[in-house]
């Protein structure tokens, strides 16, 4: 099968040739009339000095004869043929012997074309001939008294009528071989050309075969920023997307095999126990049974999780509109927490400015407060503070806070064009190379409190999705000094 190089380089090569016939056409059409004149020029050239020594000769009063016996021998000098015309049209002489005797028409004075050294005329004679006469004119080269004097005999050229006609032909020969040059030339920077074009889509195809055959870190060189330079591009931002959701499978996979992994060992070992006996007492039973089914209500919860994560990546989960209240939302959020902030230690507090109200999902937006909320009070030690802020997002500010704001200035809000809830705990820090990585699956920062905490790590993954799905942003930030903030940003309610 013809590779794509060879196809540019045949493409190359038939549009070069039809350009050079073309050329080459119009080259020798332009040229044609002006090799018939250059040729006609010539013959007027050698015909002006036999005329002129014609009429010399016949001012010393040389007989016919001795006129046709010069003739000849300038005619094989010049290698060409000669008629000697009387003034009745008679060829008396014809250096070829063919023509003698028979008639020919001399053209009238007026039909006559003048040259700086003679007057002339060419016109198409008998059989195929193409004939030239002249009649010099005075000059330096020609005293007056050598050319006044009607001549008795008129000196006439004749040539084939394809010698002069296809004088261009000359030129083929010189023309072919140029053509051929060009085109050796041009096959050679087509071949580079093509080579230019194909080479990185060979690069992209074997990327891509590579890709097919499991090896997602592919990265091609981008050379330019034409159409090939952005399909390269493109290519390796695929193959980054398609490198990322690899591992993420790959991790994605291995997490919940170790989130499973806990919950299924104790509810085999407790349900191992009470089949072998190994439990004999109903307060034994009993607390097997709890194990067992709070184990099994973990898995529930996580896989619940999972599914539910899935429905709103893959836009399975619909995001009703509705208006929300976000003062009285975070403040019913804030009053589940109280009763397991104080059995921490921790302080919770509400500062709202009148938090402008938004139009989404109150359902799925309380999930996501709910979500920071239990993450703040789990990760705050005793004596931190985890306090929530809700005010509206100036226009000025917009930009700031890299919201994505879809909807229009709600009646009464003044320039605002968001809403921002930002949830902040003391005590506790991300570290800085972890701020990128929160809100992935299963993800947990405290490593030490994994197995003790009740959470699956998919809640900051839920509660992401929550807000893209609104057309908002969530973002989070850490330090020693200010303690742990996520701040989320959602539009206006367009009510």
């Amino acid at each position: 099968m013809p590779s794509l190089r060879s196809k540019l380089v045949a493409a190359f090569v038939l549009v070069i040739f039809i350009c050079l016939l073309l050329a080459s056409s119009a080259f020798v059409f332009m040229l044609r009339d002006y090799q018939t004149q250059l040729k006609l020029n010539q013959l007027v050239d050698l015909a002006v000095p036999v005329s002129l020594q014609v009429r010399m000769l016949e001012r010393l009063g040389a007989s016919p004869e001795q006129i046709a016996f010069f003739l000849a021998e300038q005619a094989r000098e010049m290698n060409v043929r000669v008629l000697l015309v009387d003034p009745q049209g008679t060829i008396i002489e014809d250096t070829h012997g063919e023509l003698e005797g028979l008639q020919v028409e001399l053209p009238d004075q007026p039909y006559w074309r003048s040259r700086r050294t003679a007057n002339f005329a060419a016109y198409q004679g008998p059989h195929n001939l193409f004939l030239v006469v002249t009649s010099p004119r005075a000059s330096s080269q020609f005293p007056e008294r050598f050319v006044s004097r009607a001549p008795s005999y008129s000196v006439v050229l004749a040539v084939p009528q394809q010698s002069v006609t296809s004088a261009w032909l000359e030129l083929a020969p010189s023309l072919s071989i140029a053509a051929f040059v060009s085109l050796i030339v041009s096959v050679g920077i087509a071949l580079l050309l093509s080579r230019s074009i194909s080479r990185p889509l060979a690069q992209i195809t074997r990327a891509s075969e590579e890709m097919a055959q499991g090896n997602y870190e592919q990265n091609i060189p981008i050379r330019g920023r034409d159409e090939i330079g952005r399909l390269a591009s493109a290519f390796n931002g695929m193959a980054s997307q398609v490198s990322l959701s690899h591992r993420t499978l790959r991790d994605f996979l291995a997490n919940v095999s170790h989130e499973l992994k806990t919950p299924l060992t104790s509810i085999q070992g407790f349900s191992q126990a009470m089949v072998d006996g190994t439990i004999n007492d109903a307060a034994g039973y009993l607390e097997a049974g709890e194990i067992i089914n709070g184990e099994a209500e973990r898995m529930r919860h996580l896989v619940e999780d999972l599914l539910y994560l899935s429905k709103i990546e893959s836009g399975q989960i619909k995001i009703e509109s509705q208006h929300v209240d976000l003062d009285n939302q975070l403040r019913a959020c804030l009053r589940k927490f109280e009763r397991r902030a104080s059995e921490c230690g921790v302080t919770l507090s509400l500062e709202a400015a009148r938090a402008p109200s938004v139009r989404g999902d109150a359902y799925k937006l309380e999930q996501v407060f709910n979500n920071l909320l239990d993450n703040a009070v789990k990760y705050t030690p005793a004596g931190g503070k985890v306090t929530v802020v809700a005010d509206p997002v100036p226009a000025n500010s917009a930009g700031r806070q890299h919201s994505t704001v879809n909807g229009a200035n709600g009646g009464g809000q003044g320039a605002a064009t968001g809403a921002r809830i930002r949830v902040h705990n003391t005590g506790s820090t991300i570290p800085p190379e972890d701020l990128d990585k929160v809100f992935e699956r299963f993800y947990q920062v405290d490593k030490s409190r994994v197995k003790s905490s009740d959470g699956s790590g998919l809640g900051l993954a839920i509660a992401k999705e929550i807000v893209l799905a609104h057309g908002g942003t969530v973002e989070v930030k850490s330090s020693p000094e200010e303690g742990t903030e996520f701040v989320v940003t959602l539009p206006l309610s367009r009510s």
